[in-house]
């Protein structure tokens, strides 16, 4: 006989998707997201309707290797066959790389520790059309020693107003980074990775296109210091393109639910 007090039971599962053609990974009225297309085949699969909770919301054209959602199954299903019916039910831009038993007060956005983003950045400055959508590549030479020290200057807690499209009227505007560093191993690509507890929107792409702009000599260096202080600086910040940024890990429990790799890129690149 069942327990009946018992909690209902709650799974969690790892996604990647390519966000080229969605508006973004949370649902919106009359537009194509991440959170409706698993939640229209969790729906198929359920006879139900379903709800999903995400670790964090992702902007239009933006990528994750790595989102975490969580909601609850009716009796009866495995994480094992969960995960092949879901994979068979989603469209070719999202994957399902893992499903398990979370417990049942599980949340992957309050619940997670740090979350880690990667941008990436193809040098050379010519057209890459089959880059189009997953790198940015900057017009102008970049002086690598300059995005270094900028990168330094982040971690640390601090608001991140002057690098916010939008704050969070009910969390504020502070934001804890655990690191930011570019990596410049494996040419043409070089990546600047930062992991922090939370994100403001559009914060990372305005952090690297800021970089980018001062590492270009086409915006003092004064500027970043300004910004991180929470001053005005001489024009408005200036947001990378989405396709290059991922996000590629969520953390909980002190473990991450994926490495840091991309999954288009050459293994070396992965390397940390």
């Amino acid at each position: 006989m069942s327990d009946s007090t018992a909690p209902p039971a709650r799974f969690r599962a790892t996604i990647e998707y390519d966000g080229t053609s969605f508006h973004g990974s949370q649902l919106q009225p009359g537009v194509r997201t991440v959170q409706r297309e698993v939640e229209e085949a969790l729906g198929k699969l359920f006879d139900r309707p379903v709800r999903i909770d995400l670790a964090g919301r992702t902007d239009a054209g933006v990528h994750a290797t790595a989102q975490e959602i969580a909601f609850g199954p009716p009796p009866g299903w495995s994480p094992e066959e969960l995960a092949r019916a879901l994979g068979a039910n989603l469209p070719d831009d999202v994957a399902v790389r893992k499903v398990s038993h979370a417990a049942h007060d599980f949340h992957p956005r309050f619940g997670a520790e740090r979350r880690r983003y990667r941008y990436v950045i193809a040098e050379g400055g010519r057209r890459r059309p089959f880059l189009r959508d997953r790198a940015w590549i900057p017009k102008w030479p970049l002086d690598g020693d300059a995005l270094a020290r900028l990168a330094a200057a982040i971690p640390g807690e601090r608001s991140f107003e002057r690098f916010a499209r939008a704050g969070q009227p009910e969390r504020g505007t502070r934001c804890r980074v655990a690191s930011a560093a570019w990596r410049f191993d494996h040419p043409p690509f070089f990546f600047f990775e930062i992991v922090a507890d939370r994100f403001l929107h559009h914060m990372v792409r305005y952090l690297v296109g800021t970089s980018v702009e001062i590492a270009a000599g086409r915006r003092p260096f004064e500027d970043f210091e300004r910004l991180l202080a929470g001053e005005a600086a001489s024009r408005p910040v200036f947001p990378a393109p989405p396709g290059g940024l991922y996000l590629t890990g969520v953390r909980y429990g002190g473990e991450w639910n994926s490495g840091p790799g991309i999954p288009w890129l050459p293994a070396e690149a992965h390397r940390r």
